[in-house]
């Protein structure tokens, strides 16, 4: 205990130094605690966008589609959907599913064209796997056959509005061009950059039509009852339906995604060491420096028959005085710009505006705490304060009482 009192009293000598360092281990683990609530923000919106626009929790395609996603082959589709959703209906689990067509097409407003992601959806069952309906922020949602609807951003680039005409132009299954006028029903805002700037939505009828693929869909999307065991309801389901069929949560269908993820977590990880290296750093400066100065007072108390441990001790004592200190301000601050983050948000906007966004958020990041976090980042912060501390300490167990004295 005694050696308790002389090290607290040891940290508040210099005061101004004490909280320089301090200062020093607090920043690195702010920025760790800030770092990862952006982190986890970023993810939990990309994975809510993914499976409340795109894909659902877990996707069903005829086995080979998925390879040539991306340019939408209409030979390896579903053939028979109301079928193969009656079996995915009866597996355990399973809380709705809906069929979709999608396919390549490029919009027309008379004067300029873009390439879109054509979307077929089926209006009656769409809403019970995905938001599209809810997403919608002026006018109507499909109430006729050349409606269509299309997100807020490829509104602005095409110059069209409520009450608009558009030709969608696409090649169907057997290689000819068709087009159809649509007329712009309802403008839709998902958060979604890739649908919001590039999907065109129309009813699942009139995009067999278009494509020839009679009743055929390209997917068939399916909601969980719940996120938890997942992968167990996905091998059910595959169980289920047979192996000419492939599933995939949606996860591995944007495998890219997440890798980037993983990729970002990396990086911030990275960061946030460089920063509480430079913090150590300062730890050991400020140790080495209380070890000088204090050899007089080392060998004074060696002479009092205090033992390498005691002095050990000592010093690790005061540097986990100073840890504590520093990460206690660290996790406050940190709590403080995450609830910011968390409530108010990082408008990214001005900055990525003019970037054609990947990844599936939009620039108005919101956070998510992460509460293991917190304790886990103020353990580090101590026992980073009290393993560096180990080095500068070993200068004064190996002074001898009489050398030390010396210096007085």
């Amino acid at each position: 205990m005694r050696l308790l009192i002389l090290s607290w009293r040891n940290v508040f000598r210099h005061t101004r130094r004490t909280i320089i360092t301090a200062a020093a281990i607090s920043v690195g683990l702010t920025a760790m605690i800030v770092m990862n609530t952006m982190m986890n923000g970023v993810d939990k919106m990309a994975s809510e966008n993914i499976v409340q626009f795109e894909t659902g929790h877990i996707q069903v395609f005829t086995k080979g589609y998925y390879r040539e996603e991306r340019i939408f082959p209409l030979d390896t589709i579903i053939e028979n959907p109301a079928e193969l959703m009656s079996k995915i209906m009866s597996v355990k689990g399973v809380k709705s599913v809906t069929p979709r067509v999608k396919f390549q097409a490029r919009v027309n407003n008379g004067i300029d064209e873009l390439p879109v992601l054509g979307i077929g959806i089926n209006k009656e069952s769409e809403h019970k796997v995905f938001q599209t309906p809810k997403a919608l922020v002026t006018g109507n949602y499909l109430e006729s056959k050349d409606d269509l609807l299309i997100g807020v951003e490829l509104a602005q680039d095409m110059n069209v509005e409520l009450g608009s005409y558009l030709t969608i132009i696409t090649r169907d299954r057997n290689g000819t061009y068709n087009a159809f006028d649509f007329f712009v029903a309802g403008l839709v805002n998902t958060g979604h950059p890739l649908l919001d700037r590039n999907a065109a939505i129309i009813d699942i009828s009139v995009a067999q039509e278009l494509l020839s693929i009679g009743e055929g869909v390209t997917e068939i999307c399916i909601r969980a009852e719940s996120e938890k065991g997942l992968q167990e309801l996905k091998q059910n389901i595959a169980a289920g339906i047979g192996k000419e069929y492939e599933v995939l949560l949606f996860e591995e269908v944007y495998a890219s995604i997440f890798q980037v993820s993983g990729f970002k977590r990396t990086m911030q990880t990275m960061i946030a060491l460089i920063v509480v290296i430079i913090a150590a750093v300062g730890i050991i400066n400020t140790m080495l420096m209380a070890v000088m100065e204090r050899i007089p007072e080392i060998g004074t108390l060696k002479a009092m028959g205090f033992q390498n441990i005691d002095i050990v001790k000592m010093f690790l004592y005061e540097a986990g005085i100073i840890g504590i200190f520093g990460s206690l301000i660290g996790v406050i601050a940190g709590i403080l710009f995450s609830l910011y983050i968390i409530f108010v948000g990082l408008d990214l906007t001005g900055y990525f505006e003019d970037v054609d966004a990947v990844y599936p958020i939009e620039f108005i990041i919101k956070g998510e705490f992460d509460p293991g976090m917190i304790l886990l980042v103020f353990i580090f912060g101590v026992a980073v304060s009290v393993l560096v501390t180990l080095w500068p300490v070993r200068k004064a167990t190996k002074l001898e009482p009489v050398d030390a004295l010396r210096y007085v």
